[in-house]
């Protein structure tokens, strides 16, 4: 179990006369109760006040965190098993359970997250105004936490007359229905989100393996990974921990949707991109009963989410790559200057098309260090890298077990920056796409070994200093907190000056 300091004192408890409450550290499984929740001597979560000191009441499991343990200021070690619990769509609690080692055992082996319970006795302790209570736990509407121990106090499975209404609530996200980020935002927004906690309204799209790792201070724990989707990007690994791995295992690929409030989102260097990780923090709401989820799941479950991952990367940073507009529906004409200022304009759109005329003033192609190609992966296009091995670390291509990473099923394409250039400014870095790439060499990129540089070298003084006329897809993003922009080139011909003046002519 986790250790960790602790500075609070439960001293107060010696002072409660002692319950037999059915509560003993052997039990394994506890008998349901039949008491309403209507009953007298229980309130609910909304009424709690600074003048109770214990309550009584009855609410729905919605987190789980533990079991750990902790060394108070007398050296003694204590276990412990958190819960948040909820008695109605607005309010919700963080409740801890202290005891003996076997006790909390038992109890986490039979309280899941789902189940409806009669709590009795739990002692009222006040939150910190700093923040401080919430730092480590889920974020709860209420002002107050409580505790429940092994002797004074009791956490019964409750099958009153209201346990449907409470049972529903599972399916009611613990934030707002709108207050999530999109897959699209999370790759937007990239390193900025680093060591954020955020919401996300998401499908499953798979489910890895489940792992058992042994941490650094031996302790054993299970992972597993998920891979997320949404209408807006085809994947988002999401590494869960201890129980959330259990509940996972009930969720239905390209069917379950999940509202998962306060996931982390880091950096993961293995993989180059922004992965989202559960923690202590973390609630999951499968299915939730919004119209924002019903209408994800329609999608989750159609054809079309069936279809293989599209994204590309731009260096660490992943797009999602959605349908460019037929080039003869591009006609906004810019200056390279305009397009720079286009760029960096960050209240302008993310995304933009145009036309330009302009010199093709660098391009280098036949230099012989100089690698004019790149690695795709077959299945999922994304860039395979040498400082992997060009193993595709997409867990969708290449699974859990690293027996399965193969790194000989790729497609070669071109990756072929230049320079453009006008009477009002220089572009340098803009990408070809590899198709126009192609089109501008006459030959695939597989067969580039068998091109000699003089051969590279006329093809470059076709273009070179030569007036083009490119389409070009202009899109900015967010990496390291810093705004930045890329241009790709989407087409590009050479143009005599009648083509030139024709094409202003027919503006």
């Amino acid at each position: 179990m986790d250790k960790m300091s602790w500075n609070h004192d439960f001293t107060d408890f010696q002072t409660v006369p002692k319950l037999n409450l059915n509560m003993q550290a052997n039990q394994k499984t506890r008998q349901p109760t039949n008491t309403p929740s209507s009953s007298s001597s229980e309130i609910k979560i909304q009424d709690i006040t600074s003048g109770h000191s214990y309550i009584n009441f009855v609410g729905l499991i919605i987190c789980k965190d533990g079991p750990k343990s902790i060394i108070n200021k007398k050296g003694t070690e204590r276990h412990l098993l958190s819960f948040t619990v909820r008695d109605s769509e607005q309010d919700f609690i963080n409740l801890t359970l202290w005891g003996s080692d076997t006790f909390i055992s038992n109890y986490n082996r039979s309280t899941q997250v789902g189940d409806v319970v009669q709590i009795s006795n739990a002692q009222v302790q006040t939150k910190q105004n700093n923040g401080m209570d919430d730092k480590y736990k889920p974020w709860t509407p209420s002002g107050f936490q409580l505790n429940v121990s092994e002797n004074h106090g009791s956490i019964e499975v409750y099958n009153g007359w209201d346990v449907d209404h409470l049972r529903s609530l599972q399916h009611i996200p613990n934030k707002a229905n709108n207050d999530y980020y999109t897959l699209d935002d999370i790759n937007v927004n990239g390193m900025s989100l680093q060591g954020e906690h955020v919401n996300l309204l998401v499908a499953v799209k798979k489910l890895g393996k489940v792992r058992n790792i042994t941490t650094k201070t031996g302790k054993t724990t299970k992972k597993c990974e998920v891979i997320l989707f949404d209408e807006t990007c085809a994947n988002l690994p999401l590494d869960l921990w201890n129980n959330n791995v259990d509940i996972a295992q009930l969720w239905i690929p390209h069917q379950t949707v999940i509202f998962a409030a306060d996931v982390k989102i880091i950096y993961n260097e293995f993989k180059s991109s922004m992965i989202a990780v559960s923690d202590s923090k973390t609630i999951f709401t499968i299915d939730p009963d919004t119209q924002e989820a019903y209408s994800l799941h329609s999608f989750a479950t159609s054809e079309k989410s069936f279809t293989e991952d599209t994204s590309f990367n731009e260096g660490n940073v992943s797009f999602s790559r959605e349908p460019d507009p037929d080039l003869d529906s591009i006609r906004d004409i810019y200056t390279v200057e305009e397009i720079k200022k286009k760029a960096q304009d960050e209240n302008d759109k993310q995304t933009d098309y145009g036309v330009a005329f302009v010199f093709v003033s660098l391009l280098d192609i036949d230099n012989e260090d100089k690698i004019i190609t790149k690695r795709i992966c077959e299945k999922c296009k994304r860039v395979l890298k040498k400082e992997s091995n060009y193993i595709c670390l997409n867990t969708v291509c290449n699974g859990e077990d690293d027996n399965n990473m193969i790194n000989d099923n790729y497609n070669l394409e071109y990756n072929i920056t230049l320079s453009i250039s006008d009477h009002t400014a220089t572009l340098d870095f803009t990408h070809l796409q590899p198709t126009v790439a192609e089109h501008m060499l006459g030959f695939p990129a597989d067969q580039i070994n068998h091109v000699s540089l003089d051969q590279l070298t006329q093809i470059k003084w076709k273009y070179l200093l030569e007036r083009c006329k490119i389409k070009f897809k202009l899109i900015k993003y967010n990496k390291d907190s810093i705004s930045k922009y890329t241009v790709r080139i989407l087409s590009l011909d050479l143009a005599d000056t009648e083509n030139v003046l024709n094409y202003f002519a027919t503006q």
